[in-house]
């Protein structure tokens, strides 16, 4: 499966939720999410064409561990991604295999749905807010993926300028 993925700051979370109900998408409550992220070298963490992270994640009433290759295009990346039973083992079996911890994300996310196009509302610890609009591929079809996520943000009233092509867990590292 991959996924293609466009972020936006944001100032006003409010609006963009206030427009997305006005359409009738319903928002879930708040889920709080905490990402360590791994990788296998610490000296080189860039995001290039076949780099591979990966992440475990704990929510709420969950823990998943996820691996995400990097495509060619910025925002695109080939995922996999289950549950796991304990975080502990988790950490334990990716540093068994040589990955490192890099960095923590921690936020408040909240999920929707726009056309077919997954939403997810993010208050990012240290970063400030963000929409991340998501289409989960298949198979390839002769579509301009990156061009119909950038109409969907402009229909909701987003401000394109202010997209941003990175990861939280890149900006979070950049930080310090």
């Amino acid at each position: 499966m991959k996924e293609i993925e466009l972020k936006f700051k944001v100032n006003n979370l409010d609006e963009v939720i206030n427009k997305l109900e006005s359409i009738g998408s319903k928002i879930s409550n708040i889920i709080c999410q905490d990402d360590s992220i791994f990788v296998e070298n610490l000296a080189n963490t860039e995001s290039v064409e076949g780099s591979v992270w990966l992440r475990i994640r704990k929510t709420d009433d969950k823990i998943e561990l996820n691996y995400k290759k990097q495509s060619a295009k910025k925002m695109e990346s080939e995922e996999i991604e289950f549950g796991v039973s304990s975080y502990e083992k988790a950490n334990a079996f990716l540093e068994a295999l040589g990955f490192k911890k890099w960095v923590e994300v921690k936020k408040q996310r909240r999920y929707t749905k726009y056309k077919d196009c997954n939403i997810c509302i993010d208050k990012v610890e240290r970063l400030g807010n963000f929409i991340e609009l998501e289409l989960l591929i298949d198979k390839k079809e002769d579509i301009d993926y990156e061009q119909k996520l950038l109409d969907y943000a402009k229909e909701l009233g987003i401000d394109t300028n202010n997209r941003i092509n990175s990861h939280y867990d890149t900006m979070i590292s950049e930080l310090g």
